[in-house]
């Protein structure tokens, strides 16, 4: 059974005013071949509304450092009252913009751990003593990368203003 921690959680940041989206998802793919790491889309969401679109675009962000370990980051990106606007000839877009970003350590070690309470117990032990220098080498990539893409992402934004 795979085990979830929770590295960095919540991190967000937003812009309003003048961008563009399909820019964004490029942005967004070009940092993950930059990274080398792999992507899969969540979900792809678009309303249309009566004052503009609202889009949700959720994907995670994945690499497996160790045998037994994957690192997660999950992009989730809002965006409110899109509206298209032309500036100098350029397609561009006008709203909200909310990214969210979430860091995952997923870690599979044996399942036999889960049969009974006193071995569960006996993991959660070994784990806090022995294995965190294991998982802890893979926090700390993690939460970089993690604070790389907001701060990608945050340049982005402010080519705009």
């Amino acid at each position: 059974m795979v085990e979830k921690k929770i590295v960095v959680d919540n991190m967000n940041f937003g812009y309003e005013g003048v961008f563009s989206v399909v820019d964004f998802y490029k942005a967004v793919e070009d940092w993950i071949q930059e990274k080398s790491l792999e992507k899969e889309l969540k979900k792809k969401l678009q309303h249309t509304l009566k004052h503009g679109r609202r889009i949700e675009w959720l994907i995670e962000i994945w690499e497996n450092p160790g045998d037994y370990a994957k690192t997660v980051v999950r992009l989730r990106a809002l965006f409110n009252n899109v509206q298209d606007v032309k500036i100098n000839e350029k397609n561009m877009n006008n709203g909200e913009a909310l990214i969210v970003i979430d860091g995952i350590l997923e870690t599979d070690l044996e399942g036999k751990w889960h049969q009974k309470p006193t071995h569960y117990f006996m993991r959660a032990v070994y784990d806090k003593i022995f294995n965190k220098f294991y998982t802890n080498r893979f926090e700390g990539k993690l939460a970089a990368d993690c604070y790389a893409l907001r701060d990608y992402l945050m340049e982005f934004f402010k080519k705009y203003k």
